[in-house]
Parts: structure tokens; C-alpha cells; sequence
């Protein structure tokens, strides 16, 4: 990954983050002390994150497998493998994380 590729994606991932605040603000604690079972709520969307992250993530290693590698067009002909392992990793960990959560 080069550099500039890189520091573009932490300015999008920055972006994103700071445009959805705003959508999220009333789900979590205000400084007088928010609603009732907002605890509740913060769980269960973490929860939620950990479990469609994870999945996808698993989904992607199984999909990175399975597509054929007989076009060098396709992004994965040549890294399906390592592809297939950072995904399933990433997964595990995204699951484990929301079954201790």
C-alpha cells in the first residue's frame, strides 16, 4: 500500500466517522447523564458491529476462496491466499470480541 494511498484512506475513515456522529449522538450517554438503559444500548450496538463485521469479514475469506483465480483482472488472482487468511483472522477476532462483549 503506498503511502499517499494510506493516508487518503485515514482522511475517509476520519470523514465518515465524523459525519456519522451526529446520526448516533442520541444512542449513547450526554454529559447529564442520558437516558435510562443507555448501557443497554451501547452494548447491543457494539455487539451488533462486532457480529455483522465478523461475518462479513468471514464471508469475504470464504468468497476469496471459492471465486475462481482464472482472470488476472480480478483483484485476489494472485493473493487469494493471504486475502482468505487476514480475513478469517480478522473475523475470528471481530466474533470472539463480541461473544466476550
Amino acid at each position: 500500500m503506498k503511502p499517499f494511498s494510506a493516508l487518503a484512506l485515514l482522511f475517509l475513515l476520519a470523514g465518515i466517522a465524523l459525519l456519522a456522529e451526529p446520526a448516533l449522538a442520541n444512542k449513547f450517554e450526554t454529559i447529564s447523564g442520558g437516558i435510562n438503559g443507555s448501557f443497554q444500548l451501547k452494548r447491543a450496538f457494539v455487539q451488533q458491529a462486532l457480529l455483522v463485521g465478523g461475518a462479513g469479514c468471514l464471508i469475504g475469506a470464504v468468497l476469496a476462496v471459492v471465486v475462481p483465480h482464472t482472470n488476472p483482472v480480478f483483484l485476489n488472482y494472485a493473493n487469494w491466499r493471504n486475502s482468505a487468511i487476514v480475513l478469517g483472522i480478522l473475523g475470528s477476532l471481530l466474533l470472539v470480541s463480541y461473544f466476550l462483549v
